[in-house]
């Protein structure tokens, strides 16, 4: 699907869909408890799979308005096919699960998540015990199997998702664990797994870049809310700051890195308010000037940044975001191409960009490259002008309805 987004004002309340990351964690930690409930969790397509998987494994759970009952499993027991569609955080924390069970599993996915690297979570899992062959064991499709047990392992990962894949499995493991992280980037997602992994009863201690994580825990979740997306938030506040004003509700405090955008969009003048006691986030147009943005633990802000730097007065520098040309696409290169294609000049960096703003109307073509975050965020340039976003589908993946949410806002947008 395309879309063509024109000149528009936009004005009104809307709410963010709940948090993806947190829905992942969420959905797993009920799979592997006896009985929980999570209420307003994410459906989309990724975290579908992630429900996909959960059911593999043996879980049970239904439905009933905004709250899902689970019904989890006993250990890891299983093997079979696992389809992990697009979803790089279900890939990685199911190959760790699945490096628990005997029985052998082929982990794939689409072909853009056969291209998301894994060496150094291969590599760690290998170490205490886990099996994998494969024509490349480090890309899916690959088989997994174990046991995997306790030990000491050292990790440098490129992705925290590595971590966030170990703590899950380190804790279901028979024998204690020492896990020792030599680098790693966004650490806020760690965080939000072990928010989750300690609403669970999971124990982990943890000193600096050093996790103690005891074996042969038992999950415990019972009840969790799922809090809104930042990330989701991200565009609509991008929204409001170049077209109008926006008025996001839902949006109260939580251990996502992506809450920075608030403090980000006031350092580059915005006119936007956050009351934290109400969960209410107000963002109005304003005149925007470039700055400089350490994204080491904000990746999935970077697209609708960089939006915001195309309107903002001066040059605009993002750094230590290296991490994001392994995403679902080179995002990096993906975001030059399409300020590009508007006619604004963006010079790639190794662990960033470079982006001269100040541009008052933006006409042209944009494309997704099938990854949702370049489509959430392009799009919006067609506010201030006219844009045609090719592949704008992908949106699903993790804010279903967003198209529709921009039109109750007064957007003119025509699907083709």
């Amino acid at each position: 699907m395309d879309v063509v987004i024109r000149k528009s004002e936009v004005k009104g309340k809307t709410r963010p869909p709940a948090s993806k990351s947190y829905t992942h964690r969420a959905f797993i930690a009920a799979s592997l408890s006896p009985s929980s409930r999570i209420t307003n969790p994410l459906i989309s397509e990724d975290t579908i799979s992630t429900l996909n998987a959960c059911k593999r494994i043996g879980a049970k759970f239904t439905k009933k308005g905004k709250e899902w009952s689970f019904s989890g499993v006993d250990g890891i027991k299983v093997g079979g096919y696992f389809n992990f569609g697009n979803s790089g955080t279900t890939l990685r924390i199911f190959t760790g699960l699945l490096s628990l069970s005997p029985f052998r599993s082929v982990v794939d996915g689409d072909n853009s998540l056969r291209k998301r690297p894994n060496r150094e979570l291969v590599f760690a899992l290998k170490k205490l015990g886990g099996k994998f062959e494969g024509k490349d064991p480090f890309n899916p499709p690959f088989s997994v199997w174990g046991v995997v047990k306790g030990g000491e392992v050292e990790v440098e990962a490129p992705s925290s998702q590595f971590i966030s894949s170990l703590l899950f499995t380190l804790s279901l493991a028979e024998g204690d664990s020492l896990l020792k992280v030599k680098k790693v980037k966004s650490q806020p997602y760690i965080d939000i797994t072990l928010e989750i992994l300690r609403e669970s009863g999971v124990k982990i201690m943890r000193e600096g870049n050093v996790y103690s994580v005891p074996g042969s825990q038992n999950y415990r979740l019972r009840r969790y809310e799922v809090p809104a997306d930042f990330s989701s938030a991200s565009y609509l506040i991008a929204a409001g700051l170049i077209a109008g004003e926006v008025t996001i509700e839902g949006m109260f405090d939580s251990a996502q890195g992506d809450r920075r955008i608030v403090d980000i969009c006031k350092e580059m003048g915005g006119e936007i308010k956050w009351d934290r006691e109400r969960g209410v986030i107000q963002a109005e147009k304003s005149e925007l000037e470039g700055v400089e943005v350490d994204a080491s633990d904000i990746p999935d802000l970077v697209p609708a940044i960089s939006v915001l730097a195309a309107v903002a007065k001066g040059e605009m520098k993002i750094y230590n975001a290296e991490h994001l040309r392994i995403k679902e696409i080179d995002r990096i290169e993906g975001i030059c191409r399409n300020l590009k294609a508007l006619g604004v000049d963006c010079r790639p960096l190794k662990d960033g960009l470079i982006v001269k703003g100040g541009k008052k109307e933006f006409k042209g073509v944009v494309d997704s490259f099938g990854d949702h975050r370049m489509a959430l965020a392009f799009s919006l340039l067609g506010l201030l002008g006219e844009v045609k976003c090719r592949n704008a589908e992908v949106v699903s993946v993790s804010f279903p309805g967003y198209f529709r949410v921009l039109q109750s806002l007064g957007a003119n947008i025509v699907r083709l």
